[in-house]
């Protein structure tokens, strides 16, 4: 009932004008531009562009990574399905997309299942983020244990994402990374990206698109926007609307359909995508409001796509600790030029290194105070005029 009414409140339309507050503007510029680590800040309203600032040594044809706002990306794919009568049922179960999975328990996980992060397969204490580094993600997925009834619990974790996509493969007949630039890209106009692929060249899901940061606010309008592009509704409007329902309650928000909801009220919600160390895109739906922010990236676009520790590819099987402390001392120091940063092999999307002051590893999101800061002048940034 209380999910009902949920949607039913925030289907409804804001017709009161509104106003961006340039104190807080101000503030959030000020906050965000001073610390050393950031590379992008764009503000859009209404689809105008109000603040776009960059790092030192960075402009606006460079490109940031995605990290885990990728997972939103894939996603909303489940919604272009829907929109061309690909897909009629979110709570399909995935065996009929998994045939490894045909006779296996964890094959009556459902599509809705794996979009909630309800799937019941197991998490590490790290979220699964060893399938970063295992060579081959896809199979990593594919042995994660099932350790709790599919739809009982809600836990993040990267392997939903994972499995998403071989269940997209099948839906549209073509690679994940094929339908992303068909289905999103391409309607955006956005024709210069970089999709990662893994050790076994499988197409990455769950995080690893690179584009100029003026790319993703263009995603974030997809949601102001209720999934219409140019007049054209490319995502399915009640799919994209219950995604970003507050469907289940985590540590310091709610959660829909792989969107985060960290801020509500009876008339506004922060939309959040957040990727590891430092990469955030905001939508307030209701107010037409997208902002990004990125921390400084190091890859070098010449050295391709596909994840590799060069030499040490075969410290694989190490604990994952220990992979993570290693691409983290070759990532560098975070003031590393980009000319060069292909240390001897070693390609990753690397901001691993780059001491963010938004980001407290270890911690939930209500626990991190210059996080909840930053949240709480993104989400006072429109006010409703009488």
């Amino acid at each position: 009932m209380v999910r009902f009414l949920l949607i039913s409140l925030f289907s409804l339309s804001i017709s009161a004008s509104q106003s961006i507050n340039q104190d807080v503007i101000a503030e959030l510029n000020d906050m965000i531009m001073g610390d050393s680590a950031t590379q992008a800040l764009i503000v859009s309203h209404n689809g105008k562009i109000l603040l776009e600032e960059y790092g030192e040594g960075y402009n606006k044809t460079d490109f940031v990574t995605s990290q885990s706002i990728a997972k939103a990306f894939y996603a909303v794919l489940f919604g272009v399905a829907i929109e061309k009568g690909l897909l009629n049922e979110l709570d399909e179960p995935i065996k009929n997309y998994l045939p490894v999975w045909k006779d296996d328990e964890r094959g009556k996980i459902t599509i809705r299942n794996l979009l909630e992060m309800k799937s019941g397969l197991y998490r590490s204490e790290s979220w699964n983020e060893e399938m970063f580094l295992s060579s081959n993600n896809l199979d990593f997925a594919l042995n994660v244990e099932l350790v709790n009834k599919p739809g009982d619990l809600f836990e993040y974790n990267n392997v939903n994402t994972a499995l998403l996509g071989p269940v997209i493969e099948q839906i549209f007949n073509a690679s994940p990374h094929e339908v992303l630039k068909k289905e999103i890209l391409e309607p955006l106009e956005i024709t210069d990206y970089g999709l990662w692929k893994d050790h076994a060249l499988n197409d990455v899901t769950f995080h690893g698109i690179d584009m100029a940061p003026m790319d993703f606010i263009k995603f974030g309008q997809l949601y102001a926007q209720n999934g219409v592009w140019n007049g054209q509704q490319i995502i399915n409007k009640q799919f994209l609307e219950e995604s970003i329902q507050p469907i289940s309650e985590g540590p310091g928000e709610f959660y829909g359909m792989h969107t985060s909801i960290r801020k509500i009220t009876e008339t506004k919600r922060l939309l959040v995508k957040e990727g590891f160390n430092g990469q955030y895109l905001f939508v307030i739906p209701e107010h037409d409001l997208v902002v990004v922010k990125f921390t400084k990236y190091l890859h070098n676009r010449d050295n391709g796509y596909v994840i590799s520790l060069g030499p040490m590819d075969y410290l694989l099987w190490l604990p994952f600790s220990w992979l993570k402390a290693i691409g983290e001392a070759f990532a560098g120091d975070g003031e590393t030029s980009t000319e060069d940063t292909s240390d001897g092999g070693i390609n990753m999307p690397a901001t691993m290194s780059v001491k963010d002051k938004f980001n407290c590893p270890n911690t939930t999101t209500d626990k991190c105070p210059p996080v909840q800061k930053m949240q709480d002048l993104v989400f006072g940034l429109v006010e409703a005029e009488d």
